[in-house]
């Protein structure tokens, strides 16, 4: 008996024979639907309306509702053999059909395929010939596939090799054919019963109830209900968690989990109970969401069976798509039934169609797509990609459906919420840009003319008055910007241009015709759309809204030319569009008269309009249209007087061009600041009319339009119509120079008077547009190139950004780049750049129609420095232009005509003129270069032997040009070198051309001039030169003199410079105090110290200089403490609990210690006090939201260093050298090693006592240091005695000096506050025993990780040591020396009893306490605290001794001990397989080595059966021990300021480190000495460390892994070379918290290589109270806070400190052009650069994070604004 859990008995005995029979029976009556609908009712609430987890569910669906229909439908229960046997007869898929998932890679080969959308899975792109062209990279969105083997989508090499071998298959059978009838007919049935079921109930509105046939038989669960809330892109994640936990008083992590759910499927159910509870929440929720006027978020309170049906219908359109999967034959009956209209009554059947006709099924899931909820919409697209758009046939059938409901479906989607990606819309691409559909769709649905009459409907809503396009700012309705995306699918059928006469037909002409006549309303509606006008009196109030007529622009750009290059094709559709375009202008023409104009005595009528009092509109897309179509008239041998092109609507060429001209004019007026008070927003619509994204179709085509009225018009009207729009007519008389008038409107006149004759230059010289110029494309994207590069050299990126992109988002620059310029491949600091080859210089224009003002001043200084440095003239004359084509050869005839001369001549006069109040240098270089452009037009006239351009004769007349040109040869306004070499070159040229025509002017005399000019330019300028020369000699002497006798006199002065720390000594040669032999640093034969001169420093901040002493004024280095774990050797391990972490014992694992880094600069500790104070003042005076700091936090003492801005969070005490503070003599003590470790180990023995806690009544061990007489009693007299004398300095006072009270409360301070808030991260504790250790602790840590940075970079030991280094180890040491004396005296003694007793055990062991493994310590660390306590162990009167360590015998005692306990350490956990012995050096030693090996693993229980070799043992012992010597060089250099080996600082010279070291710390060079030479107490030592119980556990198999030596440097995870593999990786990766679904923002920790799901809610987790991110999570537990990780989808490196800072960098992936491509914007393939990720690591490995990211935040104002914590 079938049960639903809760106990509800309802369903009979489930039986699949009865199901199938009962089935069987309804199908041959035709009703199948019913009877599907009787089980339904039964099991879909049983299965689905429970809360099952999710594998029974599935279990329990198979079982009732999946298998009995697989089984109905192959008509016998092995349904898997049936399908089997199905898939065998599926005919092999030429296309292959992969469906991407969202983020998965996807390749679009640039040079193959027919436009971007066309692309390529990596499987497909891996296995074709496309992986060797040009091509991009990108991540998907999802809803797309795979075109591989679609040969419409490729212009060549449509198939891998993969779907290659399918090629030779018949594909003409119908598939159906091939399946048995009775399956057919049950499959027909099963597939029409099942896709309604799905349709009606995910359609299906009834909240409370179901659809017929559907009821449950009793009330089964009638009182529950559901609370579902529904997704929209309105609200935010942080708005519905908020609502949530009011409505349903849920926790935060429930809050989140809901709107994670709600964000992902669409729906979430949030409350489940009665109705009135779920009302209840309903109505919370929608009052909290509705205020401030906004829309309440949907909330439907729903019964639990109509839920149940729901989820039901959802897995039933996976099975739908799973079963149609397998066959060919299932996949085109499922689609053709689903496209099948049900049949109409006979009645119905005689009426016309209407709204109320049946719909297919397909139309119904079409339809409904906006009532569905994301995850719905999402399965139904994915059924019809599964069905129909896998179906070539299919695919065109439901082509013709959306085509037919397109109106009505973007309706829908623009009134929808819903984002375009999860709208049936999205699945035009499929469709539009398939060529040989969409020409199908144009000829039988006329779509292009759908799509725009469905794009006019929202733009109705936005016109004003006059019927133009206004758009509101404050208009906050989302319907016309969702109808943008119509434009897009104009875009995509626009693709399917025919390319050849064949593919044209009359539909086709006609239909395209139909599109043509919707866009021309559509721009009859933009004409003149958001007209401005000068604003005169005073400044706008408000600021215009411009962005919503731009926005429009740019997504109808691709539009605009596709029309265009469809036109171009076809002359009879040419011709229509152009008379078409010209009645459309002539409807919007503007009522403006004619006027009579006079301009060198030239009489015309120009248009009556003055532009600086009447409207002007920059938006002026008819014109343009009617511009972009005329270029193409010749092509077909048509002009714009042809008698094709003749209609009684049309504009004159001076109308036609009258509203560009007005363009240009209100730029130049505003150039000449006339329009100031418009406001910025006349301002960005003039940029971005010229910007590279719009210009195409807005700047250059009123340009091409201007050219276009030139040529068609008298040359004087067109010249005399310039002026006059210009309001320039006046001052193209001769008279307006006379004085008069005011300056200002003069100075107006002036400016637009050059912006007039800039406007004629382009008109006349920009010729590089085909239509216009004898030019190809090439030539157009040549000359770009050329002028960007005479601004500077470029990298690839910025060269493709600066030029325009075609449809296909390409700018053609590859294919022509390497012509014009070379490529200087990228260097470790630079990108690559092009560089212009030196050829191409001459084709320079400075007048360029695309420089910007600053492009123009840029390139003209650029070349005119290129040309000095070449010692050339600085003239920049005109290039020569290419020749125009026949229909605009008019065009050069403005270079001839009256008035055109006319304006040269005055022009001229005025700069001969002594004075002249309208003449500007800016004028006279114009009218140079118009010359210069006439002069080539005449040499080419001359050369095509054209005598009807004749400007040579009209300039040699008397009194003509060329006179005036020769009087200004010498004249004052000719003065800079630029116009004097242009006047000069002008001249040449003019002799040339002269000559060539045989003149009549006298050309010798010209040439004359011009050489003779020439000559005495270049020795004016050689004696100018001469003369400078000799001046700056004389200068230079007299200062070096002057410096010199300022050294001489204020010598003392520049002794000490530096603001670093130095000895006063430093300048001197310090060969001279050299120790004499090799120098050791430790015992009784240690050499003397060479710096024991007092260290002088200055402070930054008040620039005073003194020597470092104690009771000086204290001195501190800024720096900056941080938890690092860049050395842990257990990725992945969780730290301790920071509360109850023992800084005493570092684990030899290193999982996270304590660095301490420095920027180097001092300051006196009052100096930075004040300085910090006053930071810390002025932060919290500033309110919270005007915090702008973000580089450093207060709140955690951080600070920028005054001088570097270095980020800061401490300071650190100068101590003055050690050996300074230490009396100046020492009793020689000869004690041998075992002697000394008797006594200590009789101190330990006697300094452990027991004691009971006071609370807990527990016994633990007191360590009570005992007096040093105890001690010595014990010993032999002679023992003692020296014993005694080895512990005797400690009570010599004499030479020492005590600290003063204040530094040593300031060392205290700091030592509390800095090492136990940042190296522990707890609150400071004045009683903390944990804080002098923490302060060796780091010293220790921060010595280790510099060494390991030396090791990875194969550096030597101290010559490569940075100075700031240097300086911060130095104060670090002598730092960690004195917090012994400013601590607890018997807090100390005890912490150096307790150490003592990790090696020596034996009293812990008596006592049954447990003593730390030796295999767990850290024993550098371990050397360190020693060093630092070991003077205090027998001090009972701290403050009257010193208890610095010394270097001298105890130290090196105790480095023994700690050497030898490492040694150990060494010997027990080599794991190398034994190698064969083989005769090498140091046999002996090896051997030596081999018999400690084997005693030590034999007292440790773990003797191997087979030894390693002497050789191999030795060289491991070496190199392992290697790092600890090392670090102790470092340590004791520093201790006892004795210099390094003279080895240690060189590089390179490694061969016998081990040796050079041992003899600098006074040990023996053979290590075997350290356990066979010593005596007995050394050896029981020795075996009472390998006898412990606990060691014996840590070497047994099933122990925690050991540490293993020498310590593995550790790097950033290996990436792959190809960046595609790595994306191809992250694609499947799925968000962990989130049931398999993709994770939007997969993001690697680089140090680890673990994947998260960053910046997603799902995967936030609560750290110390805040909610954050899985970055930031991941960050403090792998980085100890400090995070590095790759954005793999953004293709960016992210970098955290803490849960508050982070930036972004560029990643190490770079394309071929040597640049990162963040965002993956451009698509470029990208590989790894070693050399960047080498520099990661540097970053990374040397604690610099925290540094980089606040000089990030510093200089970046974008990254303020990311809230870090949530990544």
């Amino acid at each position: 008996m079938a049960q639903i859990t809760g106990g509800h008995t309802v369903v009979h005995e489930f039986n699949a024979r009865t199901v199938q029979e009962t089935w069987w029976a309804c199908c041959e009556k035709g009703e199948l639907l019913e009877g599907l609908k009787q089980h339904f009712r039964v099991y879909a609430p049983l299965v689905y309306s429970t809360s099952h987890d999710s594998s029974k569910e599935e279990q329990m669906a198979n079982k009732y509702l999946f298998r009995p229909m697989e089984e109905f439908l192959c008509g016998t229960t092995d349904s898997e053999s049936v399908l089997q046997q199905l898939k065998a007869k599926n005919q092999p898929s030429q296309i292959c059909g992969h469906v991407f998932k969202s983020g998965e890679p996807t390749y679009s080969c640039r040079d193959c395929a027919n436009d971007p959308t066309c692309v390529l899975c990596i499987d497909c792109f891996q296995n074709s010939v496309h992986r060797q062209h040009r091509y991009r990279m990108h991540t998907s969105g999802g809803n797309g596939y795979c075109d591989c083997g679609d040969i419409e989508a490729w212009k060549m090499e449509p198939y891998c090799s993969i779907h290659r071998s399918s090629l030779d298959q018949n594909h003409q059978q119908n598939p159906i054919d091939l399946l048995p009838v009775e399956l057919t007919d049950r499959g027909s049935a099963l597939f029409l019963a099942t896709l309604t079921y799905c349709v009606d109930m995910l359609t299906w509105e009834e909240t409370a109830s179901l659809p017929g046939g559907l009821e449950a038989e009793d009330t089964v669960d009638s009182n529950l209900y559901h609370c579902m809330l529904f997704n929209d892109e309105v609200h935010t994640y942080d708005q519905v968690i908020t609502t949530l936990q009011r409505a349903i008083d849920c926790t935060p992590r429930q809050a989140i989990d809901f709107a994670t759910i709600v964000d992902r499927e669409g729906r979430s159910n949030v409350r489940t109970g009665s109705k009135a509870e779920c009302d209840r929440a309903k109505e919370i929720i929608e009052r909290n969401t509705s205020r401030h006027g906004s829309k309440p978020l949907k909330v439907l309170v729903m019964q639990n069976s109509v839920v149940a049906h729901q989820n039901f219908a959802m897995k039933m359109i996976q099975w739908l798509q799973n079963i149609i999967s397998k066959s060919d034959g299932l996949r085109r009956l499922f689609c053709m039934l689903s496209m099948q209209v049900p049949k109409r009554s006979s009645a119905s059947a005689m009426e016309v169609e209407d709204e109320d006709a049946p719909l297919s099924l397909m139309e119904r899931v079409l339809l409904a797509d906006t009532q569905l909820w994301k995850v719905a919409r999402v399965q139904s697209h994915q059924l019809l990609m599964a069905g129909a758009l896998m179906d070539q046939e299919c695919k065109k059938l439901f082509a013709g459906i959306f085509t037919k409901r397109y109106d009505q479906l973007l309706q829908d989607f623009c009134k929808d919420d819903h984002d375009h990606d999860v709208s049936v819309t999205s699945l035009t691409v499929q469709m539009f840009t398939v060529p040989s559909l969409a020409r199908s769709l144009i000829v039988e649905y006329d779509l292009l003319s759908v799509i725009l009459k469905s794009f006019l409907r929202p733009c109705e809503n936005k016109k004003n008055k006059d019927g133009k396009l206004c758009f509101d700012r404050n208009d906050r309705n989302p319907v016309y910007k969702r109808a943008w995306y119509m434009l897009y699918d104009l875009k995509y059928a626009l693709l399917a241009k025919p390319t050849s006469p064949e593919e044209w037909s009359d539909g086709l002409r006609t239909n395209f015709l139909n599109g043509v006549v919707a866009l021309l309303d559509l721009l009859k509606i933009m004409q003149g759309m958001d007209a401005v006008t000068r604003q005169t009196g005073q400044h706008l109030e408000f600021e215009p809204e411009w962005e919503g007529a731009f926005n429009l622009q740019l997504k109808l750009e691709d539009d605009l030319k596709l029309f265009a290059s469809w036109c171009a094709e076809d002359k009879h559709i040419l011709t229509v569009a152009y008379k078409e375009t010209l009645e459309a202008l002539y409807q919007c023409r503007d009522s403006a008269k004619r006027e009579k104009c006079e301009a060198a005595g030239y009489n015309t009528k120009c248009v009556k309009y003055d532009v600086s009092s009447q409207p002007t509109s920059i938006h002026l897309p008819l014109t343009r249209f009617l511009s972009a179509l005329h270029l193409h008239l010749g092509k077909f041998g048509l002009s714009f007087n042809a008698p094709e092109l003749s209609t009684k609507k049309r504009l004159e060429p001076m109308e036609l061009m009258e509203a560009p001209l007005r363009t240009q004019v209100m730029i130049a007026q505003t150039q000449a600041g006339m329009w100031r008070r418009n406001g910025f927003a006349l301002l960005n619509q003039i940029f971005f009319y010229h910007n590279v994204r719009c210009r195409g179709e807005m700047y250059d085509r009123d340009i091409a339009m201007l050219q276009i009225g030139a040529s068609q018009m008298n040359p004087d009207d067109f010249i005399v119509s310039l002026l006059h729009k210009f309001n320039l007519l006046h001052w193209a008389r001769p008279e307006y120079d006379v004085p008069g008038g005011q300056e200002d409107s003069v100075r107006q006149t002036v400016m637009l008077a050059e912006e007039f004759l800039n406007l004629l230059i382009i008109v006349l010289e920009e010729r590089y547009v085909p239509g216009i110029g004898e030019i190809t494309q090439q030539d157009v994207v040549k000359r770009e190139i050329i002028h960007q590069l005479c601004i500077a050299p470029m990298a690839h990126s910025e060269l493709v950004k600066a030029l325009p992109e075609d449809h296909n988002n390409e700018t053609g620059v590859e294919d022509v780049v390497s012509e014009v310029a070379n490529f200087r491949k990228p260097s470790s600091t630079d990108k690559g750049k092009y560089e212009l080859k030196e050829e191409f210089y001459s084709q320079y224009c400075p007048y360029f129609y695309h420089y910007t003002k600053t492009d123009q001043s840029k390139s003209e200084e650029t070349q005119r420095k290129r040309k000095k440095q070449q010692d050339e003239d600085q003239a920049l004359p005109p290039p020569v232009p290419p020749s125009l084509t026949s229909q605009f050869q008019p065009l050069v005839n403005i270079l001839q005509c009256d008035v055109m001369l006319h304006i040269m001549r005055v022009v001229l006069t005025r700069t001969a003129a002594q004075r002249s109040r309208s003449w500007s240098e800016a004028q006279f270089e114009r009218i140079l270069y118009i010359i210069g452009i006439a002069l080539h037009e005449q040499r080419r006239a001359i050369d095509m032997n054209n005598t009807s351009f004749d400007f040579l004769n009209k300039a040699v007349k008397d009194n003509g040009l060329l006179s005036l040109l020769q009087t200004l040869v010498g004249n004052q306004n000719v003065s800079q070198d630029p116009v004097k070499d242009l006047l000069t070159w002008m001249l040449k040229q003019f002799a040339e051309i002269c000559t060539r025509k045989d003149s009549s002017v006298d050309v010798g005399t010209l040439g004359n001039i011009a050489s003779g000019r020439d000559h005495k330019t270049e020795a004016e300028k050689k004696r100018k030169a001469e003369r400078a020369a000799k001046r700056r000699a004389r200068v230079m002497a007299q200062m070096s003199k002057m410096q010199r006798n300022f050294i001489a006199e204020n010598a003392d002065l520049f002794e000490n410079t530096s603001t670093d720390l130095k000895a006063a000594t430093s300048d001197m040669d310090l060969s001279e105090s050299l120790p004499v032999g090799f120098p050791v640093a430790l015992g009784s034969c240690r050499s003397s110290a060479v710096v024991t001169a007092p260290i002088h420093a200055t402070c930054i901040l008040c620039q005073e200089e003194q020597e470092v002493t104690c009771s000086g004024k204290a001195m501190v280095l800024a720096a900056f403490v941080q938890r690092s774990t860049v050395l842990s050797q257990c990725r992945g391990k969780s730290a301790e609990n920071k509360e109850d972490f023992d800084p005493m014992f570092m684990l030899p694992d290193l999982l996270v210690g304590t660095y301490t880094s420095s920027c180097g600069h001092v300051m006196h500790h009052d100096c930075w006090q004040r300085y910090f104070d006053n930071v810390m003042n002025k932060e919290r005076r500033r309110p919270l939201r005007f915090r702008h700091s973000y580089s450093y936090d207060i709140d955690k003492m951080e600070y920028l260093c005054p001088l570097c801005e270095g980020l800061s969070n401490t300071v650190i005490p100068i101590v003055p050298p050690l050996v300074s503070m230490l009396a100046d003599t020492e009793q020689e003590v000869d004690l041998k090693y075992d002697d000394w470790l008797d006594g200590i180990q009789k101190t330990v023995q006697n300094s452990i006592q027991e004691t009971k806690d006071k609370e807990s009544e527990e016994d633990f061990p007191l360590f009570q240091p005992c007096p040093i007489s105890t001690i010595t009693r014990m010993m032999a007299e002679s023992v003692a005695k020296n014993f005694q004398l080895l512990w005797e300095y400690v009570y010599d006072d004499a030479r020492y000096v005590d600290t003063s009270v204040r530094c040593s409360s300031m060392i205290r301070y700091i030592t509390v506050g800095v090492y136990v808030t940042f190296g522990l991260n707890v609150d400071p504790d004045d009683e903390n025993p944990r804080v002098s250790v923490m302060a060796w602790s780091t010293c220790a840590f921060t010595i280790q990780a510099i060494e390991q940075v030396l090791q990875s970079e194969d550096k030597s030991l101290f010559g490569s040591l940075p100075n700031r280094q240097s300086d911060l180890l130095g104060s670090l040491v002598r730092f960690g020396a004195v917090v012994s004396q400013v601590m607890s005296p018997d807090q100390v003694r005890q912490q150096c009893v307790r150490l003592l007793s990790a090696l020596i055990p034996n009293e812990m062991e008596k006592r049954n306490r447990e003593s730390p493994c030796l295999l767990d310590l850290d024993l550098f660390h371990y050397l360190v605290t020693l060093t630092m306590t070991l003077p205090t162990l027998y001090a009972e009167q701290l403050k009257s001794i010193s208890t610095l360590p010394t270097g001298g015998l105890n130290n090196k005692h105790a480095l023994q001990l700690v050497l030898t306990a490492h040694i150990t350490q060494l010997m027990l956990s080599f794991d190398e397989q034994p190698q064969d012995p083989m005769e090498v050096e140091g046999e002996m030693e090896g051997q030596s080595l081999v018999r400690v090996y084997n005693k030590l693993r034999e007292c440790a229980g773990t003797k191997m059966d087979q030894s390693p070799s002497p050789h191999q043992l030795l060289q491991y012992i070496h190199r392992a021990a290697l790092p600890f010597l090392r670090c102790a060089a470092i340590l004791y250099h520093y201790v006892t300021g004795v210099i390094a080996p003279e080895d240690l600082y060189i590089e390179g010279k490694k061969t016998h480190e081990f040796e050079i070291l041992c003899r600098y710390l006074a040990l023996p060079v053979s290590m075997s000495e350290l356990f066979e030479k010593q005596g007995e107490i050394t050896s029981t030592l020795i075996q009472s460390w390998c006898c412990s119980r606990k060691l014996k556990e840590r070497l047994s198999a099933s122990s925690v892994q050991l540490v293993h030596y020498p310590l593995q440097v550790n790097t950033l995870v290996e990436l792959p070379q190809d960046f595609s593999e790595l994306i191809n990786q992250v694609s499947t990766f799925t968000c962990p918290k989130s049931d398999g679904d993709d994770s939007r923002a997969p993001t690697m920790c680089l140090a680890c290589g673990r994947m998260l799901c960053s910046q997603s809610y799902c995967c936030q987790t609560d750290l110390d109270g805040l909610s954050v991110g899985a970055a930031t999570e991941h960050a403090a537990k792998c980085g100890a806070g400090i995070g590095i990780f790759l954005r793999v989808r953004d293709c960016q490196i992210l970098l955290l400190a803490g849960k508050t800072k982070g930036c972004f960098i560029a990643p190490p992936y770079l394309d071929n052009y040597g640049e990162t491509d963040q965002g993956l914007r451009r698509g470029n393939p990208l590989r790894l650069c070693e050399e960047k990720y080498r520099g990661l690591q540097k970053l990374w490995f040397s604690h610099a994070i925290p540094e980089t990211i606040a000089h990030n935040l510093e200089f970046n104002s974008n990254f303020t604004a990311i809230e870090w914590q949530n990544l």
